[in-house]
C-alpha cells in the first residue's frame, strides 16, 4: 500500500501527521517491524490519534480533510503493526480508521479489510468522489494559500496541506486532477518552508511536485504550471544545499514554462518571475553574465505584463529591483542604475505593510541597495538610511525564523560595518560582529551561506583588530576566514576570497608558512571558480578578481624557505585558461593503459568543449537561444568532465591526473637552459632561477610599488599620442632600471658576466615573468654609461619568453622544421585597412617575403578577410602578418590583428587548434603585450598563437615603426635561411643585434621584438 506523501528527513518537526508519514516511509523502505513496534512509534501514534476530534460532525472542509488524512496514516500504522504483532487492539483501531477512509477512498484500504466492510454491510458510500469534488478540495486549498500569502498565517497553510492530501489520496486515478492537487500541495509546502524555515516541508514539496510532473502529459498546458512549481522549489533547495545541478534543472524547467507560455497565459508573469530568480542566483553563483542579463529581461517583462492592482505586483517589483541591483553591481551600470533601484524599492515599501510576506524581501533589498549606493557615491545619508531600515526590519520582527532571516541579518551587518568605518563608531562594528555570530550559529554546518557569513565575520573582526589592536580579534578573524574557505557547498569564488584573505592576515602577521598553505588553498579554489562550464569572458572576469593572489602565494613560499613550492604555486595560479586549453593535448598514456574507456569518454568531452564556439567572430550571428543552448551544453559537459576526472583520480597512481604538476616535472623546463620566473609582491620581489639542479631565489633591487610606478610610466611613454623624444627617454631609463634591478643580478648568478665571444653561440635563457613584469622588455635590458660602455642582456644571452613552464614543455613536444620554399607558408598583408592609417611598408614587406617563398599563400588587402585567414591558418606551417595590431590593457582578450573586414581577435585565435603550425611572425604593433588586467593569464596574441599550435612566435611589446618593421623581418628570414641559425630565437636575436648596431640609439625600433617559444 502507498501512503501518498514524500519521504522526509527525521521526524520531530512538530507536525504529527508528517512525523507519522516519515515513520511509515521508513517501514515501507525495508519492512522492518521494529520501526512500528518501537515505543516511540506507539507514542507518536497515540499523540496523533488524540490530537484529532473524531466525534465532531461535519465541521470545516479542512477539518474533514485533516480527519481523513490522520485516519489513513493511523490505519496504515495499526494495520501493519497488527500483521507483525497480532494484537487485537491494533486490529480494532485499524478497522475504525480504515472504515472512515473507505467511505472516501476505498482504493487506499487493504483488501481483507475492504472485503470485511463490504460483507458486514458497514461500508455505506454514495460512490467515489467526483473529479469536481476532488478539484473543489484543491480549489479550496488554493484559496487558503492565497490568503496565507497575504497574512502569513501558518494555520491556513496547514489547512491547505490537508485539503490537497485529501484530494490526492481520495483520487484512485493518476490524472490531471491528482496532478493539480500535488502541484498545489508542493506550492503550499514551499510556502511553509519560506515562512517557517521548515526544511522537511521543502523536501516533501520537491517529491510531490515531481510526482505531479510525471502524471502530466508534457504537451498539456498544465505541464507549464508543474514546471514552474518545480522550478520554484528547486530554487529554494539550491539556496539551502548549494547544488548547482538543482539550479540548472530549475532554469531549464522555468525557461520551458515561461517561454513556452502563450502571451495570454495568466500565469506567464509568475513563470517569468521564477525564471528571473533562478537565473539571477545562477549568475551570482557561477559568474555567468548572460544569466544576469536574461534575469533582468525576464523580470522586466513579468512586471510589464502584470495588470495594475494585481496582488503580486509588489513582489514582482521587488524582484525587479533585485535584478536591477545585480546589474547595477557592474561599474558600467553607473549611478542612474543604483538610483533607480533605491527609488523603486522606496516606492514599493508602502504597498507591503507590516506583516505582509513580501515585506522582508523588500527591506533586505533596500538595506543592500542603499549600502551599495553609499559605496559608490559616498553619501553618508544613504549609509544612515541603510542602518535605519535594517533596524526597522528587526523591530518589526522580520528576523523571526523565516528562510530570509540570515539574508536580512547579513545585509544589516554589512551596513553596520560600513557605518562603523565611516563614522568611526566602534560600537556599530561590535554589533555587526555579534549579529554575524548569531547568523553563523543558526546555519547548518554544510549550508552554502556559511562561507559568506563567516567571511563577513572575519572581515569585521579584522577591522576591529586594525582599530583596536587586540590580537584575539586578529586570530579569530583568521579562523573565521579559514573555516569559510572550507564549506564545500559554497560558491568557489567565495571560498577563494576567504582563503586569500586568511592568507593575507597570516602573511601580514609574519607567519609565511601558514600563509603559503592558505594561499595554496585559495589557488585550488580559483581553478574551480574559473570552471569550464563558463564561457571565456566570464572565466576571465572571475580570475581578474584576484590580481595578486599567485604572486603573494609564491612570495610567501619563498619567505617560508620553500622556493620549490613557490614554483609550483606560480605554475598553478598562472595561465589557468592556458592550462585548460592544453587539457585536450595532455599525455593520457598512463590513463589509457589502466582505463581506456575513461580515456575515451574524457577525450570526447574535452574535444567537444574545445569545439564549442566562444569567439566574437564564430558567434556573431547567434540568436539569444543559440547562446543559451551553448551555455547549457558547456555546463553539462563541464559537469561530466568533473565526474570523469573524479573517477580517474580514484584509480591507482592517477590521483594527480590533470592536476597542477609537481616541481620535479616542472624542473624539466630548464633542460635546455635556465628559466627565470619574476615575482613582484607586497611580500618581496624575487627572481626564481630554475635550472636542472633546482631553483634559487634571488632578491631583486626593487619593490612592488616601484614596479607599479615604473609600469605606468613605461606604458604611458610607449602608448599612443606621446612624444617620441619623451618615449625614448623613458624607455632608455626603464631598460637601465631593468638591468640594475633584475637582469644583472640574474645573469651574475648564472655566471653570464660578460658578452659571448664572436665565434661562440650565446647561451639560451627563458624569461617567465609574472604580474606587471610581463609588460617589460626584459630581453632588451641594458645600461649604457661612460666608462662601462654598453652592458646588455642582448650581448650575453639569447632570450626567449614563455607564458608558463607547461607551455614551454608543451612547445618542445613539437620538433622544429626549417622554413623552405615549399613548407606551406601564409603571408597576410594589409597596406591599407579600413578606418586605420595606411602601412605602405607592409606591402613591400610581404612582397619581399613572397619572393623568398613563392609557394606561400599571399592574402593582401581585400583578400585578407577573417574567414580567409582562419581557413588558411588551418593549412599552413608558418605564417607572417604585416598589418595593424592593437591590445587593450584592460581587456586583453580584445587584442586583435586588423584585417580587411574587421579585427581577428585574440579570442578568435584561442578557438583554433593548428596541428601543422610551427612558426609565426607577427609584424604588427603590441602582439606580445598582455594586459595590466589578467597579467598572469598571458593574454597576448603571440602566446595565444603558440597555444593554438605555433611552436615559435615572434611578436612585439609596443607599437612599431612601419619602415623598420620591414628591415627586422627581412633580417629574421635571412637568418632563418642560413644553416647556422635555423632556430627562430637565434634568428631574431641576430636580427635585433644587427639593427641595434645600425641604429644604436633607436631603442624604440629594435627593443620591442620578442620571441615566445622553445
Amino acid at each position: 500500500m502507498e501512503v501518498m506523501g514524500a519521504p522526509g528527513k527525521a521526524a520531530g518537526t512538530g507536525d504529527l501527521a508528517f512525523a507519522m508519514e516519515d515513520l511509515l516511509d521508513a517501514y515501507f523502505a525495508d519492512s522492518d517491524p521494529r520501526v512500528l513496534t518501537d515505543p516511540e512509534a506507539r507514542r507518536l501514534a497515540d499523540r496523533l490519534y488524540y490530537a484529532i476530534d473524531w466525534l465532531s460532525p461535519g465541521g470545516q472542509v479542512a477539518d474533514v480533510a485533516r480527519r481523513f488524512n490522520a485516519a489513513l496514516l493511523l490505519g496504515a500504522y495499526h494495520w501493519y503493526r497488527f500483521r507483525h504483532e497480532e494484537q487485537r487492539e491494533d486490529a480494532g483501531r485499524a478497522s475504525v480508521m480504515y472504515l472512515m477512509v473507505a467511505k472516501v477512498a476505498p482504493q487506499c484500504v487493504p483488501g481483507p479489510l475492504l472485503d470485511a466492510f463490504t460483507e458486514s454491510g458497514s461500508l455505506v458510500r454514495d460512490g467515489e468522489p467526483t473529479a469536481g469534488e476532488l478539484a473543489g478540495y484543491t480549489g479550496s486549498a488554493v484559496g487558503l494559500l492565497k490568503e496565507a500569502e497575504v497574512t502569513g498565517d501558518l494555520c491556513l497553510l496547514d489547512d491547505a496541506v490537508q485539503l490537497c492530501l485529501l484530494s490526492a489520496r481520495a483520487n484512485p486515478r493518476d490524472d490531471l486532477v491528482k496532478a493539480e492537487a500535488l502541484t498545489v500541495l508542493g506550492n503550499v509546502l514551499v510556502r511553509r518552508y519560506e515562512f517557517a524555515d521548515d526544511a522537511d516541508a521543502l523536501d516533501r514539496a520537491m517529491v510531490v511536485t515531481v510526482k505531479a510532473g510525471e502524471m502530466t502529459p508534457p504537451d498539456h498546458p498544465y505541464f507549464r504550471t508543474c514546471s514552474s512549481g518545480f522550478g520554484h522549489i528547486a530554487i529554494r533547495t539550491f539556496q539551502r544545499d548549494g547544488d548547482l545541478h538543482t539550479l540548472d534543472l530549475a532554469v531549464r524547467s522555468l525557461r520551458a514554462a515561461a517561454y513556452g507560455a502563450p502571451d495570454d497565459d495568466p500565469h506567464r508573469a509568475a513563470h517569468l518571475t521564477n525564471l528571473a530568480t533562478a537565473l539571477s542566483l545562477r549568475g551570482q553563483r557561477t559568474g555567468r553574465a548572460e544569466d544576469t542579463e536574461e534575469a533582468f529581461e525576464a523580470q522586466f517583462e513579468a512586471v510589464e505584463i502584470t495588470p495594475p492592482g494585481h496582488p503580486d505586483a509588489p513582489s514582482r517589483l521587488i524582484n525587479l529591483a533585485g535584478a536591477l541591483g545585480t546589474r547595477s553591481g557592474d561599474p558600467a551600470a553607473g549611478e542612474d542604475g543604483r538610483d533607480l533601484v533605491v527609488g523603486l524599492l522606496e516606492d514599493v515599501l508602502p504597498h507591503v505593510p507590516e506583516g505582509h510576506p513580501n515585506r522582508p524581501g523588500c527591506l533586505i533589498f533596500l538595506v543592500h541597495a542603499l549600502g551599495e549606493r553609499f559605496a559608490h557615491s559616498g553619501d553618508p545619508a544613504d549609509l544612515a538610511r541603510s542602518v535605519e531600515v535594517g533596524r526597522q526590519a528587526l523591530a518589526e520582527g522580520l528576523s523571526g525564523g523565516g528562510y530570509l532571516e540570515p539574508d536580512l541579518l547579513r545585509v544589516f551587518a554589512r551596513s553596520l560595518r560600513a557605518y562603523a568605518e565611516h563614522f568611526a563608531a566602534p560600537a556599530a562594528l561590535s554589533e555587526a560582529v555579534e549579529v554575524l555570530r548569531g547568523v553563523e550559529q543558526s546555519l547548518p554546518g554544510d549550508h552554502p551561506d556559511r562561507t559568506e557569513t563567516l567571511s563577513m565575520l572575519g572581515f569585521a573582526l579584522w577591522d576591529r583588530f586594525k582599530a583596536g589592536g587586540r590580537t584575539e580579534d586578529r586570530h579569530r578573524a583568521a579562523e573565521a576566514l579559514s573555516e569559510a574557505s572550507r564549506v564545500p557547498t559554497a560558491p568557489a569564488r567565495s571560498r577563494t576570497l576567504a582563503a586569500a584573505a586568511a592568507g593575507t592576515i597570516a602573511a601580514d602577521s609574519g607567519d609565511f608558512a601558514r600563509a603559503t598553505d592558505l594561499f595554496a588553498l585559495a589557488l585550488d579554489q580559483l581553478e574551480l571558480t574559473a570552471w569550464r562550464g563558463l564561457g571565456r569572458p566570464d572565466r576571465e572576469s572571475l580570475i581578474s578578481d584576484f590580481p595578486d593572489l599567485v604572486t603573494n602565494a609564491a612570495a610567501s613560499a619563498v619567505r617560508a624557505g620553500r622556493p620549490e613550492r613557490a614554483v609550483e604555486l606560480l605554475e598553478q595560479g598562472r595561465g589557468i585558461l592556458l592550462a585548460q586549453a592544453l587539457e585536450t593535448r595532455a599525455d593520457d598514456q598512463a590513463l589509457r593503459a589502466r582505463a581506456p574507456d575513461l580515456a575515451d569518454r574524457l577525450g570526447e568531452i574535452l574535444l567537444e568543449l574545445d569545439r564549442l564556439p566562444d569567439s566574437p567572430y564564430a558567434t556573431a550571428s547567434w540568436s539569444a537561444q543559440d547562446r543559451r543552448r551553448a551555455n547549457e551544453r558547456r555546463g553539462e559537459l563541464a559537469r561530466r568532465r568533473e565526474e570523469i576526472l573524479a573517477a580517474i583520480r580514484a584509480l591507482p597512481r592517477l590521483a594527480g591526473f590533470l592536476r597542477p604538476p609537481s616541481f620535479t616535472s616542472l624542473r624539466e623546463a630548464a633542460e635546455h637552459g635556465p628559466v627565470v620566473l619574476l615575482i613582484a609582491s607586497r611580500y618581496g620581489c624575487r627572481a626564481l632561477v630554475l635550472t636542472g639542479a633546482g631553483v634559487r631565489a634571488l632578491p631583486l633591487g626593487t619593490d612592488h610599488r616601484q614596479v607599479a610606478e615604473r609600469t605606468l610610466a613605461f606604458l604611458r611613454a610607449v602608448g599612443p599620442g606621446g612624444s617620441p623624444l619623451a618615449a625614448h627617454t623613458v624607455v632608455v631609463d626603464t631598460l637601465a632600471w631593468l638591468w640594475e634591478a633584475v637582469a644583472e643580478p640574474v645573469l651574475q648568478a648564472l655566471g653570464h658576466t660578460g658578452a659571448a665571444g664572436p665565434d661562440a653561440d650565446p647561451p639560451r635563457l627563458w624569461w617567465c615573468p609574472t604580474g606587471l613584469f610581463t609588460l617589460f622588455p626584459l630581453h632588451a635590458a641594458e645600461r649604457v654609461g661612460p666608462g662601462t660602455g654598453r652592458q646588455a642582456v642582448l650581448d650575453r644571452v639569447v632570450s626567449s619568453y614563455t607564458p608558463t613552464l607547461r607551455a614551454l614543455l608543451h612547445a618542445r613536444e613539437h620538433s622544429p622544421r626549417p622554413l623552405t620554399p615549399d613548407s606551406g607558408g601564409l603571408v597576410v598583408s594589409m597596406p591599407s585597412t579600413p578606418d586605420l592609417p595606411d602601412l605602405p611598408a607592409a606591402g613591400h614587406e610581404a612582397q619581399l617575403l613572397h619572393l623568398r617563398y613563392p609557394d606561400a599563400r599571399l592574402l593582401t588587402g581585400p583578400a585578407a578577410t577573417i574567414p580567409a585567414v582562419l581557413e588558411a591558418l588551418g593549412h599552413c606551417s608558418w605564417a607572417h602578418f604585416a598589418c595593424h595590431g592593437t591590445q587593450d590593457l584592460a581587456r586583453p582578450s580584445n587584442g586583435a590583428l586588423h584585417l580587411h573586414d574587421g579585427p581577428l581577435t585574440l579570442r578568435d585565435i584561442a578557438d583554433l587548434r593548428l596541428p601543422r603550425a610551427r612558426f609565426a611572425f607577427l609584424s604588427a604593433c603590441e602582439t606580445s603585450r598582455g594586459g595590466m588586467v589578467l597579467a598572469d593569464e598571458a593574454l597576448s596574441l603571440a602566446a595565444t598563437l603558440q597555444i593554438a599550435g605555433f611552436r615559435d612566435v615572434v611578436g612585439t611589446l609596443w607599437p612599431i615603426d612601419d619602415g623598420y618593421a620591414r628591415e627586422v623581418a627581412d633580417l629574421v628570414y635571412e637568418n632563418l635561411a642560413r644553416p647556422d641559425t635555423p632556430d627562430p630565437a637565434a634568428a631574431l636575436h641576430a636580427a635585433i643585434a644587427a639593427v641595434r648596431s645600425r641604429h644604436p640609439d633607436a631603442v624604440l625600433v629594435w627593443a620591442p621584438y620578442a620571441h615566445v617559444g622553445p
